[in-house]
């Protein structure tokens, strides 16, 4: 049996080689995280509750939360049985001093929905 390393040689790092990757992924982590906490706090927003009207109406109440008062946009859509889409409306939410909103929206279907979705909700531009 031969040895592969008598054969071919060995290649040996130097000391400071894995010091070195180890400074640069700390300095890595510590940029990335002082870069997501300097992110402004976006615009979020959920579901607080879906009623089914009737086959053709269903009522989306959303949370919206946004930092500062900033109009926003948001777009909720109606789900069927079979997970398609029946309906879909986009509503402006305008500016307000409160933090957190709560905003009713009524969506029309097509025909009869089992729940009420958000798509999106940002701020308007």
């Amino acid at each position: 049996m031969t040895d592969l390393s008598s054969r071919y040689g060995t290649r040996s790092r130097p000391q400071w080689f894995w010091p070195a990757v180890a400074a640069v992924g700390i300095i890595l982590g510590i940029t990335f995280a002082a870069w997501v906490g300097f992110q402004d706090k976006p615009v979020t927003a959920r579901v607080w509750a879906y009623d089914v009207k009737d086959d053709h109406q269903v009522t989306v109440t959303l949370d919206v939360i946004r930092p500062d008062p900033l109009a926003v946009r948001c777009t909720v859509y109606a789900q069927a049985e079979d997970h398609s889409i029946v309906g879909e409306k986009t509503v402006d939410v305008p500016a307000s001093d409160q933090e957190e909103t709560r905003v009713t929206i009524p969506v029309e279907t097509e025909r009869r929905a089992v729940t009420g979705v958000l798509r999106t909700c940002a701020e308007q531009s």
